[in-house]
């Protein structure tokens, strides 16, 4: 669209494409709220005032009209829906723009997962722009499918004008160690002028101070106000996080007042479909309201903060030449879109997608079998001791956190295994699930509750290597097994036998299956481990999606082994 085109429209002297009237116009720049009209030229908002005329009317009535909304950092992949099918999901709940860090499919197969999600979104009703991923592997301390390196980068960030920067630098032992590898990526992009986002858990003082100097400019990690604080006092955009697994929200909302508020934004992370159905930032303006934040300033929070952030020009705001991408709800104070409007057009309405979404240039084939595993038996989760006695690690894993605790056990030896029927402890294994080999490492789990049978899925934060956790050998054979045989996905067993689950064929993180098929067999999961295994959390898929990630302390397992992450030392599970 051009210049000359538009002014004629914005002086009122040609009809509107679309005129919206009798809208309660929410301006995220002024803070007010006038009730007026707002002409609309092909993709582009004309102008807000007395507009009388459109080829095309839509009479709201008198209800609120706010910006469409926009989430700062998320990983597609989490959802474990096929990106179209997360695009009409977060479409229904007010989202309009996303930045997707694609680092998962990355650790699986490389920038050739990268490149299959831009091709597949492309041109559909959704803004989706990526952030290449910083850390393919996360560490040496893992095998992963993939190495992303800088050269491979250069050609990448220049063919793809939706790659808008640098994904989170989670080796942030990296940055501090002078790592010159990592070091020469973060100069590709600032001199690119991209952004540069990071992932900084409990960083503090001069170490803070170093990371931020090499030009990373966000983080998703706080957990308190106090370090969110410290982090936005070093420059840094907070992207204050409301996930699945991760609620730090309500913790992080002290920090919100007038002099902050321009250097906040809201992400969801990770969140899985059962979550998003029920809000995505739509749901964080909701609750920030609730717990005393000013409407405006939530609504600021979830869009033009953002956009601002990464330079999308054009988003976020209700404005002459902004993007018409805009939702509609009844009161502010009760935040639910009712409908949305992207690009002039509506794609959804009381909470559903009514988008039509064009062809895709490409198909599932190239990314659906990257399981290339053998399949398992029960003897291979035996530890086969010889003592009468030993002292057993585990990881202690929660229900509302990545964070984990080093929990020591001292327990009797029985025919060669420890015995922890007395205790919350089951057996995990992880499976090297990019080797035709049998390659794997044992260890222990508490905190799940779980009583009985076995679970596994091949969603494992980063390297995405399969896990299997169970109290029963045999039902662990039999979990893993299944999700070897699906390509990847979730399955609980229980006496021998899959009760439930989820293919996740598309390299072993997402589902070709519709989001009402994925959530109907989501739930069987969840009832299943909950009813059958005696599982206590809420979601113990989530929770065990997470024992890999060896950035996050506190102790975590690989397919190499039990890592201390104080340390960065392998340490064993029974001694």
């Amino acid at each position: 669209m051009r210049a000359i085109d538009i002014i004629p429209v914005a002086k009122g002297e040609q009809t509107a494409d679309l005129l919206i009237k009798n809208a309660k116009v929410v301006n995220v720049f002024s803070g007010d709220i006038k009730e007026t009209n707002v002409a609309i030229f092909q993709k582009r908002i004309a102008g807000i005032g007395d507009y009388k005329k459109g080829k095309k009317v839509i009479d709201l009535e008198g209800k609120f009209l706010v910006p469409g909304l926009i989430n700062a950092h998320l990983h597609i992949e989490s959802t474990m829906l096929e990106p179209r099918e997360f695009a009409k999901a977060v479409l229904a709940r007010g989202t309009t723009t996303v930045i997707a860090d694609p680092h998962e499919i990355a650790n699986v197969m490389g920038l050739k997962g990268v490149e299959f999600f831009l091709n597949y979104t492309e041109g559909i009703p959704l803004n989706i722009y990526f952030m290449l991923p910083s850390c393919v592997p996360a560490t040496n301390m893992e095998t992963n499918g993939a190495k992303v390196k800088v050269m491979d980068m250069i050609g990448f960030i220049e063919k793809h004008p939706r790659v808008l920067g640098l994904g989170e630098v989670m080796n942030y032992p990296g940055i501090l160690n002078q790592d010159e590898n990592l070091l020469t990526m973060i100069e590709l992009f600032r001199h690119k002028y991209k952004k540069i986002d990071g992932h900084a858990p409990g960083l503090t003082g001069k170490d803070l101070n170093a990371y931020s100097a090499a030009f990373i400019k966000s983080d998703h990690e706080s957990t308190t106000a106090d370090e969110a604080y410290e982090k936005l006092s070093c420059g840094m955009q907070v992207l204050m996080r409301y996930g699945s697994g991760e609620k730090d929200l309500e913790n992080l909302l002290p920090i919100v007042n007038e002099k902050t508020q321009p250097y906040l934004s809201y992400c969801t992370d990770d969140k899985h479909p059962e979550d998003i159905v029920n809000g995505d930032i739509d749901e964080m303006i909701r609750i920030s309201i609730e717990k005393g934040v000013d409407p405006i300033t939530a609504l600021r929070i979830g869009s033009i903060n953002t956009a601002r952030h990464y330079g999308l020009r054009s988003m976020g705001a209700i404005a002459p030449g902004y993007k018409a991408d805009m939702v509609v709800v009844s009161d502010l104070n009760h935040f639910y879109p009712e409908m949305v409007i992207k690009d002039a057009k509506i794609v959804a309405e009381k909470g559903q997608c009514v988008a039509k979404f064009p062809p895709s240039l490409t198909n599932f084939k190239e990314v659906i079998n990257t399981v290339n595993c053998p399949y398992y038996q029960a003897d291979d989760f035996l530890f086969k001791l010889k003592q009468d006695k030993v002292n057993i690690r585990a990881i202690k894993v929660f229900g509302d956190s990545v964070l984990t605790k080093e929990v020591i056990e001292t327990t009797k030896v029985v025919n060669g295994e420890p015995d922890c029927s007395q205790i919350d402890f089951a057996k995990i294994c992880i499976v090297n699930r990019y080797t035709d080999k049998k390659q794997f490492a044992l260890g222990f789990i508490t905190g799940t509750g779980m009583k009985r049978g076995a679970l596994a899925l091949s969603v494992g934060h980063d390297s995405h290597n399969i896990s299997v956790t169970g109290k029963d050998d045999r039902d662990m054979e039999c979990a893993v097994n299944n999700v070897i045989k699906n390509k990847g996905g979730m399955s609980v067993a229980l006496n021998g036998k899959v009760i439930a689950s989820l293919p996740l064929s598309i390299a072993g993180l997402m589902s070709t299956e519709s989001l009402e098929d994925v959530l109907k067999k989501q739930n069987k999961l969840l009832r299943a481990v909950k009813e059958k295994l005696g599982c206590t959390i809420d979601n113990p898929f989530m929770a065990l999606s997470f024992v890999q990630l060896e950035v996050i302390p506190e102790l975590k397992i690989t397919n190499l082994g039990l890592i201390d992450i104080n340390t960065f030392e392998f340490v064993p599970a029974i001694f």
